[in-house]
């Protein structure tokens, strides 16, 4: 494998793949994705792999809210209403805090929604930014409208809400709605070229709501918030985990420009890339639940090489990340594979 590296693509580089007008390049982003573990493991290095392959994406990440506690010194700055959560409910495997246990105090957590004018917020964006260059400057937060919710009602109520206490979910989105609509201003007044969240929508085998309910609460706020996006000249990037292969036309409808990450093993991707790709771009996420942990290096390499040529013979818009956090059992030469395959783009039809 030639050791010599390209370039970070410049922004225009990245705008003519987004929009689709160039098919040579496969931008990268988020490829360094240490899953918890990962860089207690190999330490320095992955630090020295690392600095041999540049980010094409300036990924810019202002400081949201905290949940119970606040992350900057106003302690108001955080989605949680409740002087103590010491007793409060937990759920999901990371057994966050329910912050909204009962739908009667969505009023006293609305009253006190974080401020995104807050002071400091942006102060990792401006110094993130000082070092793009010429690269395409993404703004990035992660937790959009369904994870917002589950985050706040814990999961297992959430999925009884959506069909017990729509008009509450309605009230707290369009508060969340109005509070996202601030942030994207802000990058937009930095001179930003995109905007990048999440949503987990999907499980295994199926979004994790039915699409009617996704048309009723979810495809209008996203409308207005992507509208705003493209209304100041931005593309709107969008995380998905999991099977979104019912949901694509709706996210479409939305206007969502670039999704990541067509999960393997839940999404058909050559069927994804005929039915959509000339409507949106892909971020292809590099699979880290099997190919990486558990293949060789031949086996990363023929994968990675073998997305390309399937996109590139569609001409299909194409980006390149790891699926997710790129996890310790992860042998370190599948790492080093993985990177020199995605940056190169001497590849074979």
């Amino acid at each position: 494998m030639n050791k010599q590296v390209r370039k970070a693509y410049d922004r225009e580089t990245v705008i003519d793949v987004i929009e689709r007008r160039n098919f040579e390049c496969s931008p990268i982003f988020i490829m360094k994705a240490w899953g918890n573990g990962t860089y207690e493991k190999y330490g320095k290095a992955l630090d020295e792999i690392a600095s041999r392959f540049p980010d094409d994406i300036c990924a810019c990440w202002y400081t949201v809210p905290g949940t119970t506690h606040s992350t900057l010194s106003n302690p108001e700055y955080r989605w949680g209403y409740k002087e103590s959560y010491d007793e409060a409910e937990t759920h999901s495997i990371s057994e966050a805090t329910v912050l909204l246990d009962d739908w009667k105090d969505l009023d006293k957590l609305l009253d006190v929604f974080p401020d995104p004018y807050e002071e400091g917020n942006f102060i990792p964006v401006e110094n993130a930014v000082s070092t793009a260059g010429n690269r395409y400057k993404l703004g990035c937060f992660w937790n959009g409208f369904h994870e917002r919710f589950w985050m706040i009602r814990g999961m297992e109520n959430l999925m009884c809400d959506y069909y017990d206490n729509m008009p509450e979910l309605k009230r707290m989105g369009n508060q969340l709605l109005a509070y996202f609509k601030v942030i994207i201003e802000r990058y937009a007044k930095l001179g930003f070229d995109g905007i990048f969240t999440s949503d987990d929508l999907g499980h295994q085998s199926g979004p994790m709501m039915n699409p009617a309910i996704f048309r009723e609460l979810f495809l209008p706020l996203y409308k207005e918030l992507i509208g705003l996006v493209h209304s100041k000249g931005m593309h709107f990037w969008f995380h998905s985990c999991g099977d979104n292969s019912m949901l694509m036309p709706d996210l479409i409808e939305a206007g969502i420009d670039v999704f990541h990450p067509v999960q393997k093993g839940c999404m058909d991707l050559e069927k994804t890339i005929d039915d959509f790709g000339d409507q949106i771009s892909f971020m292809y996420g590099i699979d880290v639940q099997h190919l990486l942990p558990e293949g060789s290096v031949a086996d990363v390499q023929n994968e990675i090489n073998m997305i390309k040529t399937l996109f590139r013979s569609k001409k299909a818009g194409l980006l390149l990340s790891a699926a997710n956090g790129i996890m310790p059992d992860t042998p370190i030469e599948n790492i080093k594979a993985m990177l020199e395959t995605s940056y190169s783009e001497s590849y074979i039809l």
